[in-house]
């Protein structure tokens, strides 16, 4: 039985040491995914993060180089060939919170970082919880751009073609209303979608779809297949290196939600 276990151990330990990806020349590009922000250590969940971990996190990619890009940048490099700097990531954030606006927009100005926020076009100003359109319009021309994730956060992989197009097309119209430009970028509320998502999305005129599949993403991959990686309230800088280097969990950490 002890052996079985030491055995075990021994596995877990070689899977979750860094075997570095087969070097490509095309760039590798991080796109982390955040939701909501807190400053009470008692109030953190799946989607929520602390301010101060946050902060420690974009502090880190600042102070070693790291360079936030807009999603305009990521599709002109997909689209024309434009070179991104070394070490760039996209830092985007789903639904459009409260929390966006007065933990993460702070941190992120005072650094002069850029991020995208995916924006439920329903929720606008609905209620305390949500941002309204005075915030979003501030953020916007801020840096911290603001695009879809449909009109009611609509499940699209369980919707026909018809209601997902629907969906999307509302969402992009209102939102478009709002800011005064173009909204060309989507990310699939619970990373659902299928073949006719694409569809829909590019009917639509939306250039990029986002998914909340695990991994890297480049300029060669499907643009309405973009990876993001996942970070959550037990993400601190070792587990952030290991991401920016690896595009995945670290495999100790997965096993800590599984025990």
């Amino acid at each position: 039985m002890k052996n079985k276990i030491a055995f075990v151990l021994t596995l877990i330990i070689i899977l979750s040491c860094k075997v570095a990806p087969a070097k490509t020349q095309t760039q590798q590009i991080p796109v982390f995914m955040y939701h909501m922000l807190t400053t009470d250590s008692h109030k953190t969940n799946n989607l929520t993060i602390l301010q101060s971990a946050f902060r420690s996190q974009m502090n880190y990619l600042k102070t070693n180089g790291y360079t936030t890009i807009t999603m305009d940048q990521f599709y002109d490099s997909m689209s024309k060939k434009i070179i991104l700097p070394a070490k760039s990531v996209l830092i985007t954030f789903d639904d459009g919170y409260i929390s966006n606006y007065k933990l993460a927009y702070p941190v992120l100005k005072a650094n002069k970082q850029k991020a995208t926020l995916f924006m439920i076009s329903h929720e606008v100003g609905r209620t305390s919880d949500s941002m309204n359109a005075k915030q979003l319009l501030e953020m916007d021309i801020n840096g911290f751009r603001v695009e879809s994730h449909t009109d009611w956060h609509e499940n699209l992989g369980s919707l026909p073609y018809a209601k997902q197009l629907n969906a999307i097309r509302a969402a992009k119209t209102s939102l478009e209303k709002l800011l005064g430009r173009k909204v060309m970028y989507l990310a699939y509320p619970c990373g659902s979608y299928n073949t006719n998502t694409i569809k829909a999305a590019h009917a639509a005129g939306c250039n990029l779809g986002l998914t909340t599949n695990e991994g890297f993403t480049s300029r060669l991959d499907n643009p309405y297949r973009i990876n993001r990686i996942y970070m959550g309230p037990s993400d601190n800088l070792k587990t952030l290196k290991h991401k920016l280097d690896y595009g995945k969990q670290l495999m100790w950490h997965i096993n800590t939600y599984l025990l």
